[in-house]
């Protein structure tokens, strides 16, 4: 039972940090957003620190409030489950080494296994990572990915994301090769969702689902605060969510196309 209740314990600090990094994006003080809600601040400042359960409305009202797309009312309904998720499931470095498929959507950048040296080291120097950091975890991400030889690995991402330079043209030329060599050896399956969709399901954050050799589908959802793991009705949602960018996306051959049209376009 006291296990039971140091998982939930965990969920609810992760959704407090959620609210915490949210309000502060917004520029909002916790009295401002008290008043909101209707709860003194002191109260606030414990739904922030994971100290104290907020009811539901409450979650509902900030999510309106700081234009949080949801985010906050489902991660307040999975804490409320109980974080019935396995910890060892947080480490999804180690968790996909048991997958037999990956699928995975970022909005905004190459997803992670399929970055470039160069790409990554572009990535990390805006956050003020050094260049033995960077290089230190793009041979962590090339090395995953060999682990990965017998798993299905299938990603989704936006067209905008193989135009987006970071660092130099020859940076974005040098990844758009690497992705080409990939899908051309039938390494990945990608696709991708061309600029002029006007149906984008529009996630919130980048996400990845894994199906384990036992059968468990668990998913990862990335948040301003971190990243949660999910199972169960959220990770069929995350199923349904990826067939619906799947259908927004052109087919494999038509997406290596498009990324061979951009290299032209570079070169």
């Amino acid at each position: 039972m006291k296990h039971h209740e140091a998982m939930g314990d965990r969920y609810w600090k992760r959704w407090g940090a959620e609210l915490r990094t949210l309000r502060e994006r917004a520029d909002v003080s916790q009295a401002a957003l008290g008043r909101v809600l209707n709860i003194a601040r002191p109260t606030l400042g414990a739904y922030e620190r994971g100290e104290r359960r907020p009811r539901r409305q409450h979650a509902v009202e900030a999510d309106e409030f700081l234009s949080a797309g949801g985010v906050l009312v489902q991660m307040w309904e999975e804490a409320q489950e109980g974080g019935e998720v396995p910890q060892e499931w947080r480490d999804f470095e180690r968790t996909e080494l048991q997958a037999l498929t990956i699928r995975g959507f970022h909005p905004t950048l190459v997803p992670g296994l399929l970055q470039t040296r160069d790409y990554v080291e572009a990535i990390l120097r805006n956050g003020g990572w050094n260049k033995a950091q960077a290089d230190r975890l793009a041979q962590e991400r090339a090395d995953r990915l060999k682990n990965l030889e017998d798993t299905a690995l299938t990603f989704v991402i936006n067209e905008e994301v193989l135009r987006r330079g970071h660092g130099s043209s020859n940076i974005l030329l040098g990844q758009l090769d690497y992705l080409h060599d990939l899908m051309e050896h039938r390494r990945i399956r990608l696709q991708i969702i061309p600029l002029s969709t006007l149906q984008h399901p529009c996630p919130d954050g980048a996400f990845r689902l894994m199906l384990l050799r036992n059968g468990t589908l668990i998913g990862h959802e990335q948040y301003l605060s971190g990243v949660n793991v999910v199972q169960g009705a959220r990770a069929e949602q995350l199923v349904e969510l990826f067939g619906h960018l799947q259908g927004e996306a052109r087919s494999p051959q038509e997406s290596m196309q498009l990324v061979d049209t951009i290299r032209r376009e570079l070169r």
